[in-house]
């Protein structure tokens, strides 16, 4: 693994020269453990693969009739070499994992209309990213149960607007020498949402409510992970979608809900995937199973007035206005969140 390119300032413009001669020069080799549990990258960038493993048409093709977790460990064992996670291990840890989830297929999918919709809404906190931060939970647990001494403890420290909150309590709550703190800004999630975070009993989950928007919450959480003594000091870890372990978890139901399209629109070769997102972390799943052979079409991104990356990707120039930040409690983005269509 190698951290990606560090986020600039708040403007920059898009430049694919230095960016590639940046991953030239700043190539690096980091262990899964130290991917996992650290998150961020040393330079403030985000961890990627070295290179992307594939797999052939057959080999996708094989994978058809494999339930959720058989895929997720095919997926999974491209990346997370055995010597660092036996097969065994990896195998229980992705079993347990779906065991949280209502729906034995982990994320159906149905027919509405001329396309199909993925059900990501049958984890314990009803949102896509509890596929994530249950198998995220798990592996924390894993790797903290290896350590020794003072090394044998983790505190996790997210940012959330709402659903990565509760997701990543509900993942986390429980869990062996881990303690969890969430940052949420202040009237700008949902009530079910606060709820589901400031009730969960368990001794190692802390909420914490900070005066401004998601952004300003996520500021204090990057500040901690660049003040290299504190981090150290209380061995500090994340669940945000800046952790890698939450893009390789997600891949698998890309390759799921492709097979149980094709089953049913026979003759279809590629599926094509509209994604509600926020911060682009959920469509980059997509993006890898596609690199990694799965027959993908578009990608198809939506968003709403809260546009940030939009106009970035747009324009070129990032530009983090907070006058023009909506709240938005209940919309059709984010009742999309629990539901992806699947276009043929």
């Amino acid at each position: 693994m190698r951290p990606a390119p560090p986020a600039r300032a708040r403007a920059a413009r898009i430049s694919i020269e230095r960016i590639g001669e940046w991953f030239a020069e700043s190539a690096i080799t980091t262990h899964t453990l130290q991917v996992v549990l650290g998150g961020l990258a040393p330079d403030r960038g985000l961890y990627v693969p070295d290179s992307i493993p594939t797999f052939t048409a057959a080999e996708v093709e094989a994978m058809r009739n494999y339930s959720f977790p058989q895929i997720a460990f095919r997926i999974m064992s491209k990346y997370i070499p055995t010597e660092e996670v036996p097969a065994a291990d990896l195998e229980d840890i992705i079993n347990r994992s779906c065991t949280a989830f209502r729906d034995p297929g982990v994320t159906p999918v149905v027919k509405t209309g001329d396309c199909w919709t993925m059900e990501l809404f049958h984890g314990p906190t009803f949102a896509f990213k509890d596929v994530a931060l249950q198998f995220l939970g798990n592996l924390f647990e894993y790797f903290i149960d290896k350590k020794e001494g003072d090394a044998k403890r983790l505190t996790i420290m997210g940012a959330t607007s709402g659903d990565t909150g509760s997701a990543a309590i509900y993942g986390l709550r429980g869990k062996k020498n881990v303690h969890c703190f969430i940052l949420y800004p202040k009237g700008r999630v949902s009530l079910i949402q606060e709820q589901q975070m400031s009730t969960v009993p368990d001794s190692n989950i802390h909420c914490l409510r900070v005066e401004g928007t998601f952004d300003d919450a996520q500021d204090i959480v990057k500040a901690a992970f660049m003040d290299t003594e504190f981090r150290n000091k209380v061995r500090l870890g994340a669940v945000n979608s800046i952790n890698w372990a939450r893009v390789l978890a997600q891949m698998t139901y890309y390759f799921y809900s492709y097979y149980r399209v094709t089953d049913q629109a026979k003759g279809v070769k590629k599926v094509s995937f509209s994604v509600p997102t926020g911060n682009f972390g959920d469509i980059l799943a997509g993006f890898y199973a596609k690199k990694m052979g799965l027959p993908v079409g578009k990608l198809v991104v939506g968003t709403n007035e809260n546009d940030i990356l939009h106009r970035f990707f747009s324009s070129g120039t990032c530009i983090t206005d907070h006058k023009r930040i909506t709240t938005l409690l209940s919309t059709t983005l984010y009742n999309l969140n629990f539901t992806y269509p699947l276009l043929v």
